[in-house]
């Protein structure tokens, strides 16, 4: 009777105290980012200076393009692509732009070349600096280096007209990873994810 009683006994505890302790360690909880982190990972991908300048005296192989100015027609910049393909070894046209896109890309040292129209005219110029202090971009004709100031809203007005193309024309080899590589460096993948880019030997859209 007592051996009966001392297991009763002995059940009971266990089941109040519960499984005994396990040894072990427990699988790492992930860590959450927090908003200050957050931030600055956002920082670190939008890297785009408050203003920037190119050179085109330092640019032979642009201002060559210009001795002999390409006239768009009906088709735009993409006329423009057209003539000048069989001419020119490393060029891209680029669709869907964006004023921080012409921002990145003159930060890289390169001056997009866009097509401003209006009800009376429309100029083939390549933008060369812009100053968010200021918020006013400059065009610069390649052959005789005159400039024209232009506030961002009047800028961008005016592009708009041609779908917001720019024509590149560089030195280097533009590819469209090329060319997505460097904007990355500048800005958020957001800010470039509608970019068309058709390069002299691909087309790439995204």
């Amino acid at each position: 009777m007592k051996n009966v009683f001392l297991i009763f006994a002995l059940g009971f505890w266990v089941l109040s105290c519960g499984p005994p302790p396990q040894t072990g360690k427990f699988p790492p909880v992930p860590e959450t980012p927090t908003a200050s982190r957050t931030q600055s990972l956002q920082n670190q991908q939008a890297n785009l200076p408050a203003s920037g300048m190119v050179d085109l005296r330092k640019m032979p192989y642009l201002r060559n393009v210009f001795k002999t100015p390409p006239r768009p027609g009906n088709g735009g910049l993409d006329d423009v692509f057209a003539t000048l393909r069989s001419q020119v070894d490393n060029m891209a046209i680029i669709s869907n732009g964006s004023l921080e896109v012409l921002k990145a890309f003159i930060a890289k040292g390169w001056a997009p070349i866009v097509l401003l129209q209006s009800r009376q005219s429309q100029e083939l110029l390549p933008v060369v600096q812009y100053d968010d202090r200021a918020n006013e971009v400059y065009l610069q004709h390649p052959t005789n280096l005159s400039k024209r100031r232009m506030s961002y809203k009047d800028f961008e007005r005016a592009w708009a007209a041609s779908r917001s193309k720019c024509l590149l024309i560089t030195v280097q080899n533009l590819s469209e990873a090329k060319i997505q590589e460097v904007l990355g460096t500048y800005l958020p993948a957001a800010a470039f994810e509608r970019l068309s880019v058709r390069s002299k030997r691909h087309a790439y859209r995204k």
